[in-house]
């Protein structure tokens, strides 16, 4: 039968070899030790601006202080071996026992500190990817995902469209009216951005008061559309604003993702995109397929002229038949 000296005997072994690897590797490689305990390698002194940047100088913390911490697992291993091996068997066994229910105590309180701190780095990561004012994506956040969905049309060839878009006229207005308003303006669409995108789509605030949305599966024509349909619901709906109503206007370069695209090429064509529709008057929507220049998206201009030449084919085709009556 199995007793409890038997299986401290067991136990400790086990235990001496485990806390003594991980004692050797924080004294040997403690970068390699930050890693192991459970903090991502590519954060490892890494600095920044963000807010999560400050929460990845733990790494640096780890790794400064690994090598003392190593030194000490050793130096209590070496002091139990001694003590297993010199000191009276009840004593020892005592000793062991004490030893190893309190490394086993100090081990849990670890790991729930670990588990803890990487929540809150988590946390602070998906806040460092957010635009604070509008609760967007933030520019980091956008060219993240813009990179890994043109890898994704490069693998399965799945249409993806860029919009970029940007409200007319917003420096004058931020200037005559205050960064209160601004802001005002600034959420406002976003939030009717976000209200017209789709659930795959990525809506990310890039700049001042740049825009863009990524279109995941979506052909360039049916981007005009929607950029179109955008485009006159913000101009036709007035912000309301402490009892004041403004109105508002955006300009919108489109481009669709070709296969030999990279993150700067589909960027730089929506932008030029964009600069022609600005070059147009702005409140106006262009888009760029290819090498070719930018032409107008104004999808409602080209559903009139359609209709206005259908107009004039029925009109022929019944001036003809009228024609055929009269000479019969």
């Amino acid at each position: 039968m199995t007793t409890v000296s038997d299986f401290v005997e067991i136990l400790l072994p086990t235990l001496l070899v485990l806390t003594g690897g991980v004692g050797l590797l924080a004294l040997v490689s403690p970068r390699t030790f930050a890693v192991v305990a459970r903090y991502s390698a590519t954060t490892v002194n890494v600095g920044g601006e963000t807010r999560a940047d400050r929460w990845f100088d733990i790494d640096s913390f780890v790794i400064s202080h690994a090598r003392p911490f190593g030194c000490l697992v050793l130096l209590t291993e070496i002091a139990i071996w001694f003590i297993s091996q010199h000191g009276p068997e009840v004593y020892s066994k005592t000793s062991l026992l004490f030893v190893v229910t309190a490394a086993v105590v100090m081990g849990i309180v670890a790991l729930i500190h670990i588990t803890r701190q990487k929540n809150e780095i988590e946390v602070n990561l998906a806040e460092a990817r957010t635009d604070p004012l509008t609760g967007l994506a933030n520019r980091r956040a956008f060219d993240e995902e813009l990179s890994r969905r043109l890898s994704q049309r490069q693998r399965q060839g799945t249409a993806l469209c860029l919009q970029i878009i940007d409200i007319d006229y917003y420096k004058s207005f931020n200037d005559s009216h205050g960064h209160l308003l601004g802001d005002a303006v600034l959420k406002e669409i976003a939030f009717r951005l976000k209200e017209a995108a789709r659930h795959m789509d990525i809506v990310a605030r890039i700049g001042g008061d740049e825009f863009a949305v990524l279109l995941p599966g979506c052909s360039l024509d049916d981007a005009s559309l929607a950029a179109e349909r955008l485009r006159i619901a913000i101009a036709e709906t007035p912000l309301r604003h402490e009892g004041q109503e403004h109105w508002l206007t955006i300009s919108s370069g489109l481009a669709e993702a070709d296969f030999d695209d990279d993150v700067r090429s589909l960027v730089r064509r929506a932008d030029s995109a964009l600069y022609a529709a600005k070059d147009a008057g702005r409140n106006c929507s262009f888009r760029q397929a290819g090498p070719e220049p930018a032409v107008s998206a104004n999808c409602d201009s080209e559903r009139g002229r359609l209709a206005e030449l259908q107009s004039v084919l029925d009109i022929g085709s019944v001036s003809g038949g009228s024609s055929g009556n009269s000479a019969e």
